[in-house]
């Protein structure tokens, strides 16, 4: 997919966002002694999380660093998918475009939002999200997300060496019940959503939850009208779960999303002639069978789900395609299926030993058209992806001494293979496969009833993609054609990292410190090129490059007044670079620094929530001018307000309102998200 570089834009937040949150200081101090409390940011360490262990696990106990985004920090976040969840709630990067097209980095990684191997992995309930996009992913079901900070391969194998997104749904076992929701706002946006759920027989329980959203092209900060930025979704979720015997249960959940018509500008740089649209279709299905026999605790889930879209240009700069105008020019099919089996075994009181089997296979397919609908050789070729992937972890909890330490092993074999392709010509079909073994060693040591110290050490992959092993790409500029050509002998990346952090809570206040260093080898970057003629340039690719990624993260939560929290959060990057060639440069799309501050509010019937954000200065490369060239772009700030008032027991009013200030701010440079935007909702319990 060709890359597109946006011009900067954005600018910095006024003073305005300090005097807010010190009126909301001022506001809380006066609410009523009996006012309920705001959540911590900082959960408490009885809380259980799964993702650090594949296993209900409390959080004093997880030696990993862990960020979660509960379903209260869910609600009350503006948002419109789930990357904005992220961004305003985690230590996440991310690139945003409009028209339903998005993804994350972690620890440096660049964020990755196409292709089927990625550097950071993103699950539902454990076991992949089978998504490319994350604005494909279904947030309707989700009770909370569990963001996993560093290398995961050890538990999950390759695309996990940024981290891990766990999506967990909720799971209704009383009295069914529901809510219903409807919502108008800004640039024609309407809402409808809802769900149920609960008990339909004494073994038998289930959720339900859809949701149709629509909107109008949107203005941006500077005011202007962004054409060409209209689009209409709808998505289902459908869970079930059935009691077999005491400690048995069968579960399945499926997840459907529709997106028709899509519309999706272009960069700034170029206009008005470079708008497309996109039909997407995403869908997942998974069967879960869980038990207990004596001291093993068993889970067998299978999966598939697919995700499809196609691409029509409407608009075009090329003479050529003005009489085809609109065209049919892309699609693509991506499918996965494959199967977990784990053994949880507690072999002692304070020691458990997790064994597990993962098999998957991904498989992506795509098509090229002319304008005049006649098919063409596409960039990439058909290819498929196994693996299979052994693991092990043992856990020891030594409570005696407050010694958590974790010990784990997996080994992996993956085949990656490129297939026939109608139409595509200058490669052969060719099969590379690869043997890796990842270990990974965790510490959380209590040194006082108050502070903890936590520390991971570990080694990640990602295997090559198919168009690194086989791509052939021609790009022409003014005065020069670069041809990219794969290169089947590549290697998989492989990254070793380590954290060391202290976390500490007293009272109402907590706080927690990381410090984390990554160094990637076998980095696959393109060579520096051969001349083929005076004119013509070929490249390809090489595992001759490496990378360093060093920082600092950072949380903390102050119960300031009975009624008033505040949290702040952000990540300092010491080193976010990469080889180039013989030059060493920053990784694109990786700000270096990111600031996050929330006050939370509640008093009687009323709650809010004001955030701040701040995206220090990134880089990218100029494709628009043709250059090629590493260029930075300015930071930005944002922010965003929601208000809710509890109508009645079952009834409340809500005001969302994103991009408070009205900034001109871009996600991905030279593709500016909305302006000021305000949604109102009316939400019904039952």
């Amino acid at each position: 997919m060709k890359k597109l570089q946006g011009r900067p834009g954005a600018r910095p937040l006024s003073l305005l966002g300090a005097a807010a949150l010190a009126s909301c200081t001022a506001w809380a101090q006066t609410a009523p002694a009996g006012a309920p409390e705001p959540r911590l940011s900082l959960q408490s360490l009885d809380t259980v999380v799964l993702t650090g262990s594949r296993v209900p696990t409390r959080l004093d106990a997880t030696p990993q660093r862990i960020e979660l985004i509960s379903a209260e920090d869910i609600e009350r976040t503006p948002s419109r998918e789930l990357v904005d969840v992220l961004k305003k709630n985690a230590s996440v990067d991310v690139i945003q475009y409009p028209g339903n097209l998005s993804g994350i980095g972690m620890r440096g990684f660049r964020p990755e939002f196409s292709g089927i191997n990625k550097r950071s992995l993103l699950l539902v309930d454990g076991r992949p999200a089978m998504s490319t996009n994350l604005s494909l992913v279904n947030m309707d079901q989700v009770e909370r997300i569990e963001v996993l900070k560093g290398p995961a391969s050890a538990l999950y194998g390759a695309q996990a060496m940024g981290g891990v997104v766990n999506l967990i749904s909720r799971e209704s076992r009383g009295e069914v019940g529901g809510m219903a929701r409807l919502a108008l706002g800004s640039d024609g946006l309407r809402e409808v959503r809802g769900r149920v759920g609960g008990k339909l027989a004494e073994t038998l329980d289930f959720d339900y939850a859809g949701s149709w959203f629509g909107q109008d092209d949107f203005r941006m900060g500077d005011g202007q009208l962004r054409p060409n930025t209209a689009y209409s979704q709808h998505n289902h979720a459908l869970r079930a779960g059935l009691d077999l015997a005491a400690d048995w249960r069968l579960a399945t959940r499926a997840e459907r999303y529709r997106g028709r018509d899509i519309a999706t500008p272009g960069d700034l740089a170029y206009g008005l002639t470079q708008q497309s649209n996109k039909d997407m279709d995403r869908d997942g299905l998974d069967l879960r069978l869980s038990g207990r026999v004596g001291a093993h605790q068993l889970l067998l889930t299978g999966f598939s789900g697919s995700q499809w879209y196609q691409t029509r240009t409407r608009t075009s700069s090329t003479p050529a395609h003005q009489p085809w105008l609109p065209f049919l020019s892309f699609a693509e099919d991506l499918r996965w299926r494959g199967a977990q089996l784990q053994d949880s075994w507690s072999w002692a009181p304070d020691r458990q030993l997790l064994l597990g089997v993962d098999w998957e296979r991904a498989e992506s397919s795509s098509l090229s058209y002319e304008p005049d609908g006649r098919r063409k050789g596409p960039f990439s070729a058909d290819n498929r992806r196994h693996s299979l992937g052994v693991y092990l972890q043992n856990s020891w909890q030594l409570k005696a001494s407050g010694t958590v330490l974790n010990l784990g092993w997996r080994h992996d074999r993956i085949t990656v293979e490129t297939l026939d392709t109608p139409f595509k010509t200058g490669f052969t079909p060719n099969r590379a496969r690869f043997q890796t073994s990842n270990p990974s060693l965790g510490l959380r040591q209590a040194l006082s009833s108050e502070l903890q110290l936590h520390a991971t050490l570990g080694q990640s992959f990602v295997s090559p993609s198919a168009s690194e092993l086989t791509g052939a790409a021609v790009t022409s500029f003014k005065d020069r054609v670069e041809i990219t050509r794969g290169n089947a002998e590549l290697r998989p990346e492989s990254s070793r990292s380590w954290d060391l952090g202290l976390s500490w809570s007293r009272g109402g206040a907590a706080l927690s410190a990381t410090v984390f260093d990554t160094r990637v080898r076998d980095k696959i970057a393109r060579d520096s090129g051969s001349r083929q003629d005076a004119q013509t340039l070929v490249f390809s690719y090489v595992n001759m490059a490496r990378a360093r990624m060093q920082g600092l993260e950072l949380e903390a939560s102050w119960r300031l007044a009975p009624a008033l929290q505040l949290s702040a959060a952000g990540t300092q990057y010491l080193k976010a670079r990469q080889q180039q060639g013989s030059d060493w440069e920053s990784i694109n799309n990786v700000p270096r620094r990111t600031l996050r501050l929330a006050a939370d509010l509640r008093w009687q019937a009323w709650s809010g929530r004001l955030g701040l954000r701040h995206v220090g200065v990134s880089h990218d490369q100029d494709w628009v001018s043709g250059s090629g060239r590493q260029v930075s772009y300015p930071a930005f700030s944002v922010a965003d307000l929601s208000a809710r008032w509890q109508l009645r027991p079952e009834q409340e009013l809500s005001l969302a309102v994103d991009n408070l200030f009205d900034r001109f701010y871009a996600e991905k440079f030279g593709f500016p998200q909305p302006g000021r935007n305000f949604k109102l909702s009316y939400r019904h319990d039952f």
